[in-house]
């Protein structure tokens, strides 16, 4: 990103989704604090799009940053902006429901309030969600009284604590999957953030539109070919679409077909 932004003056805008999607990956707030300090180097506004914000498979002291992993709650500085949406962190896909979060300083080289420029294309293009799927936003954000609690962001609300709930049902399928991408013993990316895993194919199997349709056909599993998502030569899965059991069984297929695949 440095090398990038002291390359490039014309960038105005950094945009970072955490946890990733599509690879996968979450990264700690130690490097993103980096990514803030450097856009407010180059004048450069950081969009940081939080849709899996509660998507987090990595515990604390698993990466180098240790006990700082954690997001801890938004970056207060100006240029920073942060988009959250209730599709992933709590369920509502298709209500169409979001939010998000600007400091009040937060505004141009001439002044103009950031949030009040927002507020005019808000008016004049989407205007607002649907009045039901606003009503389940909040219902979704009600503090929850169970006695759980967090010292520096204080007590979630009903929807977090569903949807981590429901959440902790994709770590079996997250390791099936981990496990059956490993047989190609090449890198791979994710697992640690939101739903996906991704994985290099090797070099005598390495066309990934041609490994995708071939793992459909004849095992009857399916992944993306990692070149719709940037990555030629890669595959990504996500791990999240069935019940565990079905996940176990997909992983099974998705193992015996990549050996297949890969050997031949």
């Amino acid at each position: 990103l440095e090398a990038t932004l002291k390359s490039d003056s014309s960038i105005q805008m950094v945009t970072i989704v955490n946890p990733g999607n599509p690879t996968g990956v979450s990264l700690s707030r130690k490097i993103l604090q980096s990514a803030v300090d450097l856009c407010r180097e180059y004048k450069a506004w950081l969009v940081l799009d939080c849709t899996y914000e509660y998507f987090v498979n990595v515990n604390e002291g698993e990466q180098e940053d240790g006990p700082d992993y954690k997001l801890g709650g938004c970056f207060p500085e100006p240029h920073v902006l942060h988009i959250f949406s209730f599709s992933k962190s709590y369920a509502m896909a298709g209500y169409r429901c979001g939010y998000i979060i600007v400091s009040e300083e937060a505004a141009d080289d001439n002044k103009t309030s950031l949030f009040r420029q927002m507020l005019k294309v808000q008016d004049t293009i989407p205007i607002a969600p649907s009045r039901i799927s606003q009503i389940a936003a909040l219902a979704a954000m009600q503090e929850d009284n169970s006695g759980v609690n967090d010292e520096q962001l204080g007590s979630p609300g009903k929807g977090k604590v569903w949807v981590q709930k429901q959440f902790q049902t994709l770590e079996t399928g997250r390791r099936a999957i981990y496990r059956a991408l490993q047989v190609m013993n090449t890198p791979m990316m994710g697992g640690s953030g939101s739903m996906y895993i991704m994985a290099k194919l090797p070099e005598s199997a390495s066309d990934d539109k041609k490994i995708a349709d071939k793992l459909v056909e004849d095992f009857g599993v399916a992944i993306i070919p990692g070149s719709f998502c940037g990555f030629p030569g890669w595959i990504r899965v996500c791990y999240s679409n069935l019940p565990p059991e079905k996940c176990l069984q997909a992983a099974d297929r998705l193992e015996k077909g990549l050996k297949k695949l890969c050997r031949s």
